[in-house]
């Protein structure tokens, strides 16, 4: 288990510096979580867990200064804990919850710890060392990755056994209610989502989507590609709105101005 541990640990730090730059979306609970499981060779069980998860963080998001509870150390430890335990899905969400609020505080202390070379930083820009910049950037970032992968490697490396002989105390009507969780808290990150998106006239994609559904049957893909046209037609119309003012404004300018 020390290696899978340590494969696991080298993907919370890949997926740490994906949110950092490049934004390739690995770092999201059904990527990192399938990921997982195919490390500890159950991919199934992975994409399982992995979208319960993704499911339940879909509103989370850090906006400004607020830091969210860390989806990426708790969706890889969550599936991995849910496939060493053989629970699945149930040990999956008891696990990663917490585990991503714990991370959340080691996340913002790391944050904190990074001031100071933030400030060094500063001090090599003074003096124009842009070698010194671009290794407090490196040295910043790599604290936070330190923060991040330590904790899941120690977790996985020790937790699995642990969570197995929990699980086989715990009695079966408390397994059911996590389990009857598992399925609700999707559905709060869906109410969470929306809360975000629907603004003033979204509502129509809503119901479009409702009608499609209960009086049309009409499968989740189906549905999901009529919302990428309807997204697509929302965005051409809206750029042909600001060309049409842009030439109105140019054109205004180039007769002279307002009329006063």
């Amino acid at each position: 288990m020390f290696f899978e541990a340590l494969l696991l640990a080298i993907l919370t730090i890949i997926c740490t510096i994906d949110t950092s730059g490049p934004q390739t979306a690995i770092y999201r609970p059904l990527f990192a979580g399938a990921i997982t499981g195919l490390i500890l060779g159950d991919f199934r069980q992975g994409l399982i867990i992995s979208a319960t998860l993704e499911l339940m963080w879909l509103g989370v998001v850090g906006v400004g200064a607020y830091t969210p509870p860390d989806i990426i150390s708790g969706a890889i430890v969550g599936t991995a804990i849910g496939i060493i335990s053989g629970e699945g899905a149930v040990a999956g969400v008891a696990i990663a919850v917490p585990v991503a609020v714990v991370c959340q505080q080691l996340d913002m202390l790391a944050k904190t710890l990074d001031i100071s070379f933030a400030h060094k930083a500063d001090k090599a820009a003074s003096e124009g060392n842009l070698g010194a910049i671009d290794l407090y950037h490196y040295l910043s970032l790599g604290l936070i990755c330190l923060f991040k992968a330590v904790p899941v490697f120690l977790a996985i490396l020790v937790g699995g056994e642990y969570v197995s002989k929990l699980f086989s105390y715990i009695p079966q009507v408390v397994l059911d209610g996590l389990s009857a969780a598992g399925g609700v808290l999707p559905a709060v990150g869906f109410g969470m989502l929306l809360s975000l998106m629907l603004k003033k006239n979204m509502w129509i994609f809503l119901l479009v989507g409702f009608v499609c559904s209960v009086y049309g049957n009409m499968p989740t893909i189906g549905i999901a590609l009529i919302g990428i046209i309807m997204a697509v037609l929302y965005v051409m119309f809206n750029e042909n709105k600001e060309i049409k003012k842009v030439t109105e404004t140019v054109e205004i300018e180039e007769d002279g101005g307002y009329d006063l």
